[in-house]
């Protein structure tokens, strides 16, 4: 199973090579959408691990302005790895907007739309159903409270939890829905149309 700092660097290194410096560079930007903001000390002990694994190789680009880079590349072993990631089922997380969905998406979604429309489905059918259970209970008996407690302002608390959980659900819900049925559309449109860009996702 591939950690997640794996998943990122297989997955950004498919698109383009680059260079540890510029890796962290990258990822201090976009690491926060990913949930992951590692160390430089991080990336590149993890690039000689991929290295040492045979899933990238690298070729030294000797720059006119500072020291020369180590550009990483993947190899055929590495995308090998990384469609084998992004063609694995994807396992819905408890929490709505863990950023697990969206670094799969975004990172894996390149295969294609029909690999992005797979992944965003199983979190769709997961999030309907998540949507449907009943949120905790306001139930509180004041005798059995540790501390004092006010079962009226108690009960508010609760409310307002709700809320807040209702409101972030439904707008998630509602940009799954309609995400889903753009790529539905798109995938439609390439068939029909039998143009588009090439995608080998097997």
């Amino acid at each position: 199973m591939l950690s997640k700092l794996e998943c990122i660097i297989l997955g950004h290194l498919v698109r383009t090579p680059m260079a540890g410096y510029d890796l962290h560079k990258w990822l201090n930007q976009e690491g926060p959408f990913f949930g992951y903001s590692p160390q430089p000390s991080q990336i590149y002990r993890q690039l000689n691990k991929c290295l040492e694994k045979g899933w990238v190789d690298l070729v030294i680009d000797q720059r006119t302005t500072g020291p020369d880079a180590k550009v990483y590349r993947l190899t055929d072993a590495g995308v090998a790895t990384f469609k084998e990631w992004a063609l694995s089922p994807h396992e819905p997380t408890v929490r709505p907007l863990d950023s697990d969905f969206q670094m799969r998406f975004l990172l894996t979604g390149i295969l294609g739309p029909e690999v992005a429309l797979r992944i965003l489905t199983t979190e769709l059918d997961y999030r309907r159903t998540q949507h449907q259970v009943k949120a905790y209970s306001d139930d509180v008996n004041p005798d059995d409270a540790a501390i004092a407690v006010d079962p009226a302002w108690h009960k508010e608390l609760v409310r307002l939890g709700r809320e807040r959980s209702y409101l972030l659900g439904t707008t998630y819900l509602t940009w799954l829905e309609l995400t889903h049925a753009r790529l539905t559309e798109q995938i439609a449109d390439f068939n029909t149309a039998g143009s588009g860009p090439a995608r080998e996702i097997a």
